[in-house]
């Protein structure tokens, strides 16, 4: 049996390829194993590839709700919010959020935002220095932004996520992390986590400590 819900709204936001989708499965999973009743929201509205939702059967070994919108509405013209999302919200049930980096995340966050305690609420930015409009420091300034304005909530964190899938290496994350903290610094945003896949963990801990995370590639594609 599930423990104490915390009701803690965790929303991992970010570009197409920043990783977003995996960092919150691993989060969920995370909470789960802490004993905590969680939900997954995948609010990802506007990319059909590589998203939280596909990941479904893992998530039922780990008995984490999926919230998803229905698939053959998802990415249509008006973005089509999971059913019961209000419901779980208001029940106060620790819940994570895979949220889309552009205008119709942020809107959606907005939407949503209005049943959220801002006690119980935190936003954090998902950026993968090696991916296309995932790391230009105005495309992120933009992204702050917009998803300040509308949830009415500051960005607690970065998350650097730096990869090149089997390429990833210990210099690759080295590199594309000096990148993520350039880009942290002049957002003003702290760099809360540094994720890393499970044979690289130890080495990268040893020169960066405690923010690092190691992740388990759920949505990881057959033909890679």
């Amino acid at each position: 049996m599930k423990g104490k819900v915390r009701g803690i709204i965790t929303v991992f936001a970010g570009a197409y390829g920043s990783g977003k989708s995996e960092i919150a499965v691993n989060y969920a999973i995370e909470c789960a194993r802490q004993n905590l009743a969680t939900v997954l929201a995948d609010l990802d509205l506007a990319n059909p590839y590589f998203v939280s939702r596909d990941t479904v059967s893992i998530l039922e070994q780990h008995q984490i709700k999926l919230l998803a919108p229905d698939n053959a509405k998802a990415y249509g013209d008006v973005p089509n919010l999971p059913p019961g999302i209000i419901g779980i919200l208001r029940r106060n049930l620790n819940t994570v959020v895979d949220l889309a980096g552009d205008k119709a995340g942020a809107l959606v966050l907005g939407y949503l935002a209005r049943f959220i305690d801002p006690l119980q609420f935190r936003i954090y930015l998902v950026i993968n220095p090696y991916r296309p409009f995932s790391w230009d420091i105005q495309d992120i300034a933009d992204l702050k932004t917009m998803l300040v304005s509308y949830a009415r909530h500051h960005i607690c964190g970065i998350v650097s996520n730096p990869h090149l899938v089997e390429e990833t290496d210990f210099e690759v994350i080295v590199q594309g992390h000096l990148r993520v903290a350039q880009i942290a610094a002049l957002s003003g945003i702290p760099v809360t986590q540094l994720t890393v896949p499970a044979h690289l963990f130890e080495e990268v801990r040893l020169k960066y400590g405690e923010i690092v995370k190691k992740i388990d590639l759920y949505l990881r594609p057959q033909w890679l």
